[in-house]
């Protein structure tokens, strides 16, 4: 699937609640199945969630600081779509699932670094994605433009990212991993 070039922040918020939906289903998994490893290399659906915690944090705190280091203005009321950079498209492209391209993860972002539980990993999961519509719903009433709020990449710090890039990244980065996770969901043995 392309990324658009226009997105708006209610389909923004759509996508995280959508999230919301897969998450809760992963929660109501058994914990044998949420723990299962097709083999000693390879993450479980828990293992992936917490790689996704790790990243979203990251992430959402680089959001964050850019807006507490920007002097908002509002967006004019005739604004209502915004545009993800070219470059951000093509790298969130590449994540899209059914994805053909590995990308190995850096060892920050491993799961072995987050200590939850099942139960815990999946509610904080789903509170990172509350933490972003929060965000959106705050962008929204405040009539922000969100394509002129920027930070560094966490990792890439010469590499400035606006808030739709963010997003946009988020978004892709989530689908791809809760598409790993289905592959693995199809594998587990009766």
């Amino acid at each position: 699937m392309a990324i658009p070039q226009q997105l708006t922040i209610n389909e923004f918020k759509e996508k995280f609640e959508g999230a919301k939906t897969v998450i809760h289903e992963y929660g109501t998994l058994d914990s044998d199945t949420v723990i299962f490893k097709l083999n000693p290399e390879t993450w479980s659906c828990t293992e992936v969630c917490q790689h996704l915690i790790r990243f979203n944090e990251l992430y959402l705190a680089q959001m964050k600081k850019g807006i507490e280091h920007h002097t908002v203005l509002p967006v004019s009321k005739r604004k209502q779509t915004f545009s993800p950079k070219w470059s951000v498209r093509k790298l969130a492209g590449y994540l899209e699932p059914p994805y053909k391209m590995a990308i190995k993860t850096i060892k920050p972002m491993y799961p072995s670094k987050v200590e939850l539980s099942a139960a815990d990993t999946f509610h904080r999961l789903i509170e990172i994605q509350d933490e972003l519509i929060d965000l959106l719903q705050t962008a929204e009433n405040e009539e922000w433009n969100i394509d002129e709020i920027k930070a560094p990449h966490p990792l890439i710090r010469f590499y400035e990212m606006s808030l739709t890039d963010f997003i946009v990244f988020i978004d892709a980065h989530q689908r791809r991993h809760f598409w790993q996770i289905e592959q693995i969901l199809k594998r587990i043995p009766e």
